[in-house]
């Protein structure tokens, strides 16, 4: 029997504080972007950082975000290319709880690299991701 929840979309625990309070994430610039948008963004930045981060902890304790089935065909195709390119395989979209797995650990590797940049006080970087992720969001709508 599937899991009933393997279509959810998770951030690691150890992640979810930088999630909801990140000034990349959540500054003025994007302040009308969803956590789902997000997401998506850290899940591409992941993706083009090259490498996947698994979980520390399990899904359980993890911060459940949203359901595949609120994502928008756009939103949809992204996840699904990402992971036809990880895995090399295009039935892999016929695999929800897999496309979910590799998106979301994408998105931890994108937390990762973030955490990175505001650490670093590079405050002229900073800005010029906001804009990039704002031109990113607005070209996807």
């Amino acid at each position: 029997m599937p899991n009933p929840k393997s279509n959810h979309f998770y951030i690691e625990k150890n992640y979810s504080d930088f999630f909801n309070n990140s000034k990349i994430l959540n500054a003025d610039r994007t302040e009308a972007v969803t956590k789902r948008e997000n997401f998506l963004l850290l899940a591409a930045l992941g993706y083009y950082c090259g490498f996947r981060t698994e979980f520390e902890n399990s899904r359980a304790k993890a911060s459940d975000i949203f359901v595949m089935n609120q994502l928008r065909d756009n939103e949809l195709s992204l996840l699904y290319a990402i992971a036809i390119a990880e895995t090399g395989d295009l039935e892999v979209v016929n695999d929800d709880f897999k496309v979910a797995d590799i998106a979301m650990e994408f998105a931890n590797t994108g937390i990762i690299e973030l955490q990175k940049i505001e650490k670093s006080k590079k405050r002229n970087e900073i800005k010029r991701f906001q804009a990039y992720i704002h031109d990113v969001i607005s070209e996807l709508k």
